[in-house]
């Protein structure tokens, strides 16, 4: 068991998000059937800000697909918190992608189940 300078110590949960295999038509059901707006968007990402508060996101990677939704962590120092988890041996989908507003990795926990690390600027 790690100690407690070892932790990461995620300070929230900044979003949820889901990858979609046809981003179009993903994008129709969000805003269509669920009625939520984009408060950012590209050809291939889509950031949606909840009344509550709750953010969601909607991605769509050209080379890869897997099924599951992911939380979004969030972390003081990214690259801290790569380093142990990556230490820990768990699958790292990528390195750190960085935007205008965040710094992000994708992961998955002994499961399997998809995570990410993400660090807003």
């Amino acid at each position: 068991m790690p100690t407690t300078s070892e932790t990461i110590r995620a300070t929230g949960i900044d979003c949820v998000c889901y990858l979609a295999k046809d981003f179009k038509r993903a994008m129709n059901f969000y805003t269509e059937v669920l009625g939520l707006r984009a408060t950012q968007e590209s050809d291939n990402w889509a950031e949606f800000e909840l009344p509550d508060g709750a953010a969601f996101a909607l991605g769509h990677l050209p080379d890869r697909w897997y099924p599951a939704g992911g939380t979004m962590f969030a972390v003081p120092d990214i690259e801290a918190a790569l380093a142990r988890v990556r230490a820990s041996g768990v699958t790292i989908y990528s390195e750190i992608n960085d935007s205008p507003v965040c710094r992000m990795v994708w992961c998955a926990d002994t499961e399997g189940n998809n995570f990410a690390l993400h660090q807003r600027r």
